[in-house]
């Protein structure tokens, strides 16, 4: 009983599954040696993958939201800003995710509970912070309806990649 009452404490709402998303595209996106350097034909294809997800993106934002290239640079830093933060976030949610896994197996006592369940606030509350920090950074450049469209072009990102992940095939901007 005590499991099923911290997963459903620690249950992520959609909006922090569509954050973690961004999260893991921006970790996915983060620069990383090319094939050539490491020999690695896996790590090409890989490289070239991200790269090309990267650039249906922005090709997605330029036409849906009627960008000029200066404001595709001013977007794409906002994204970089927050980079940083939203991988600590991204990382601090898998350890959370672990701890509760552990904690589901039977290894936990109330202490650990009262922890998983503090950590898990925190992180929305956090998560909350930086979506709202990302938001006033975007209305500064874009729109309220361009920031609203962004929103949509990027869930419809973390979609594609969550393909990706599973198997599901590639992108097809």
């Amino acid at each position: 009983m005590r499991d099923v009452q911290v997963r459903r404490a620690v249950r992520a709402s959609p909006r922090s599954v569509l954050f973690l998303f961004v999260v893991m595209a921006m970790v996915l996106f983060a620069p990383v040696p090319s094939a050539a350097q490491s020999g690695d034909r896996e790590q090409m294809s890989r490289h070239e993958m991200q790269r090309r997800v990267i650039q249906g993106f922005e090709r997605r934002l330029v036409r849906e939201l009627n960008l000029d290239s200066g404001q595709l640079e001013e977007v794409q830093a906002v994204i970089r800003s927050m980079r940083h933060e939203r991988v600590a976030l991204y990382q601090r949610r898998r350890a959370l995710d672990e701890q509760t896994k552990r904690f589901g197996d039977g290894a936990g006592s109330e202490a650990e509970a009262r922890a998983i369940l503090s950590e898990a606030r925190a992180i929305r509350a956090e998560e909350a912070r930086i979506e709202a920090e990302e938001e006033a950074l975007l209305l500064e450049i874009l729109s309220p309806s361009q920031v609203v469209q962004f929103g949509i072009l990027r869930d419809d990102l973390n979609d594609r990649i969550r393909r990706m992940h599973s198997g599901g095939g590639p992108p097809d901007f």
